[in-house]
């Protein structure tokens, strides 16, 4: 069983509170890890979470694909944080993609949802939707020292000591018509990788219902609604009838 810590300091981040420590794990430093499950492990040694080698393989695959797709490139995260949450942002002046661990554990492995989560985010910066968000001043300007400890082991390149990395995360709220030119993006995404439409669907439901009970940080910049489920179910079924 492998153990993989990557970790951030931020005094204000898109889904973290003011001056807390985070913890992220860069995706592609653990798909060549051995073993069937990964461990998540943060700088006390604690564990996070426990994700199957499987998941973490494929879900830096459909961010391949995607990102080729949308000829947009970016670096893959898996970010602390129970309540479930995904953003774009900038490291370094590179763009991320980060998806939360409350999130991760609400997909629960299905790959055809987190193409579509994936493709959803990308499709925010193909559009352009993140820039203009960063032009309204709805950046959130953090920085942090990122370390990576413990990645040379089963073959993966080590991460090394990075410090005064600056950081900028965008925490866009995005409008309707946004939201719906994102939608229809990622389903032409996935639709040209192969992935299950129906999983944009369900994940959306699936988003609706957590929501019920707590007020998820993701749908306070990605608002999910049942005229949007339905827009998606209409974009889908034209796709069947074109092909």
């Amino acid at each position: 069983m492998k153990k993989f810590l990557l970790t951030i300091s931020c005094f204000l981040l898109a889904g973290c509170a003011m001056q807390q420590r985070q913890h992220y794990w860069r995706v592609k430093d653990m798909v060549l890890a051995k073993g069937p499950v990964l461990d998540l492990a943060k700088p006390n040694e604690e564990i996070a979470l426990t994700v199957p080698t499987k998941t973490i393989r494929e879900l830096m695959l459909a961010h391949l694909r995607i990102s080729r797709s949308a000829g947009v490139p970016s670096e893959l995260y898996i970010v602390d944080g129970d309540e479930p949450n995904a953003f774009a942002g900038i490291f370094n002046g590179q763009r991320v993609t980060g998806i939360n661990l409350g999130m991760i554990k609400m997909i629960d492995g299905d790959i055809n949802q987190f193409a579509a989560l994936i493709g959803h985010e990308v499709a925010h910066w193909a559009k352009g939707h993140v820039d203009a968000g960063r032009t309204r001043s709805n950046t959130l300007n953090a920085v942090g020292t990122l370390v990576g400890v413990g990645l040379s082991a089963a073959g993966v390149p080590a991460a090394g000591f990075i410090s005064g990395l600056g950081v900028d995360l965008v925490d866009s709220s995005y409008n309707r018509e946004q939201e719906r030119e994102a939608d229809a993006q990622s389903i032409e995404y996935m639709l040209a990788n192969e992935y299950d439409l129906r999983a944009a669907i369900a994940l959306h439901e699936k988003f609706l219902k957590f929501d019920r009970g707590l007020r998820l940080p993701f749908l306070s910049s990605h608002p999910s609604s049942k005229e949007r489920i339905e827009n998606l179910r209409a974009l889908i079924q034209s796709k069947k009838f074109s092909e």
